[in-house]
């Protein structure tokens, strides 16, 4: 199949014969540095980009770029966000393959030896293609794909077209790493897009009129600072996806668009959401920012109580043992934590729909000041790595003084009370061991007089227990 660049028409190559089957959309300009005619070479294999195929999904758009090898042969490299993945065509036993309903985040799969993990189940329609493409495929054909990691290999079961999926096999990738050549230059993408790959945009919210930013062709999912609604910058007009409930103001140490000089890089803090989780009646809550450099991607740093850390997305998955622990690159990983987190506030540019009340669930590993995270939901399984970092050095990148900011104070007065509780239980005891003697010496009049001093102790705890629950007391 080809997608005429002019004009749009789809053309289908049976045997013989050429069929017009319609027209396909145009592109959405996604400000990739790939084209067309890019080159580059896999595991020692020269190849070519013939044709792509443009999906969206809920949550955001990516594409899947059709590369054809020197011998003819066909392969993908698929492309979101700033990070690559390059598959080839393979073969799975029948048996070993599961059916698309019952697959899920984690599910483990084995191939060739090696145990895969589900990382990505979702169903996606194409909006857009163009140039030459293996098979037929129109306007909102669906796909259906369960992705797989095992550290950087990369497996994708595609069932779009029968139960039965077909299987790619390969690993991610970076484009330095494929010596990738004929890429579109930062005037290429600026004559097509208007504007450079990554550069901040300004558009005014189509809400309620304030001003807000994205990053051309990286973030273009938007909360907007000012009335909370959700707004989708992927196309040439802003629409408004969802308006949230209005929420409080959050106090956080970086604003929207400060800027960090982190190892000799600017970074410009795009978005930032608080989240929350709770355990039994305690409940917790921290900020994550997402800083963007247009060369080096996305980076996040996460303020809580306990400080600060660095975290970068992996695309080199570690590897999991059955006693619960976790290795990368030599290091062993012991699992920490296990908890429900909760998106209660956004503001900001992001690179994928967020919603307030999305829920993840968080698995921790560490080792030393390091750690390995997983988090997952309905679709999807991400690790990432973070790094303790001091708050002086914060300061320093930002050139602002900053400190750790208690993000969990209103939402920690659970936690206060039971601490309450435990030191006027501590001052009961010495109350009544100091004046326990003294109290049948003096008769009534001492037993009254310990009395008034314990009630005189427990009533302010009483009153926040009962009373302050959903406060600030």
């Amino acid at each position: 199949m080809a997608v005429c660049e002019y004009c749009q028409s789809t053309l289908l190559k049976d045997a013989d014969s050429v069929k017009n089957i319609g027209k396909m959309s145009d592109l959405l300009e996604d400000y990739s540095p790939l084209q067309i005619t890019s080159t580059g070479t896999f595991q020692g294999r020269s190849f070519s980009l013939v044709g792509r195929i443009q999906l969206r999904y809920e949550s955001g758009i990516w594409n899947e770029w059709h590369a054809m090898f020197d011998d003819g042969s066909s392969a993908w490299l698929s492309d979101a966000s700033g990070q690559y993945v390059f598959t080839i065509p393979d073969t799975l036993p029948a048996q070993d393959a599961p059916n698309f309903d019952n697959v899920r985040p984690g599910l483990p799969l084995r191939f060739r030896g090696a145990t895969f993990f589900a990382s990505d189940v979702r169903s996606a329609h194409c909006i857009a293609g163009e140039g030459e493409l293996p098979f037929s495929v129109r306007h909102g054909w669906e796909a259906k794909a369960a992705d797989f990691r095992s550290g950087h290999r990369f497996l994708t079961l595609d069932y779009s077209d029968n139960p039965a999926p077909k299987l790619f096999a390969g690993q991610a990738v970076t484009l330095e790493q494929m010596h990738c050549q004929l890429l579109r230059s930062d005037e290429g993408v600026e004559k097509s897009a208007s504007h450079f790959r990554g550069q901040t945009v300004a558009l005014d919210c189509p809400s309620c009129g304030s001003s807000i930013k994205y990053m051309a062709g990286m973030a273009y999912h938007i909360m907007c600072p000012a009335c909370h609604a959700e707004v989708d910058c992927s196309t040439d007009k802003a629409l408004v996806l969802q308006k949230a409930d209005e929420l409080a103001h959050v106090t956080t140490s970086v604003a929207l668009g400060d800027v960090a000089a982190i190892n000799g890089s600017k970074y410009e803090a795009i978005g930032l959401m608080q989240c929350k989780t709770s355990y039994g009646n305690e409940s917790w809550t921290w900020i994550e920012y997402l800083l963007f450099n247009a060369n080096k991607g996305f980076l996040w740093l996460v303020e809580s109580s306990e400080g600060w850390d660095s975290i970068t997305v992996l695309s080199e998955w570690p590897d999991q043992s059955a006693t619960g622990s976790v290795s990368l690159a030599g290091d062993s990983y012991v699992k920490t934590e296990e908890y429900d987190a909760t998106v209660s506030y956004a503001a900001g540019a992001f690179n994928w729909r967020i919603s307030i009340g999305d829920r993840t669930h968080v698995t921790e590993f560490k080792k030393g000041n390091r750690t390995l995270t997983a988090e997952a939901n309905a679709n999807e399984v991400v690790w990432s790595s973070g790094r303790r970092v001091e708050p002086a050095q914060i300061s320093q990148w930002f050139g602002k003084q900053v400190a750790v900011v208690d993000a969990g104070v209103a939402s920690n007065a659970t936690s206060d009370i039971k601490l309450s509780i435990k030191t006027a239980w501590i001052f009961t005891i010495i109350l009544i061991a100091l004046n326990l003697p003294i109290s049948f010496e003096s008769g009534a009049l001492g037993f009254r007089i310990t009395s008034a001093a314990l009630f005189v102790l427990w009533l302010p705890v009483l009153i926040v227990r009962y009373f302050g629950k959903d406060s600030n007391v």
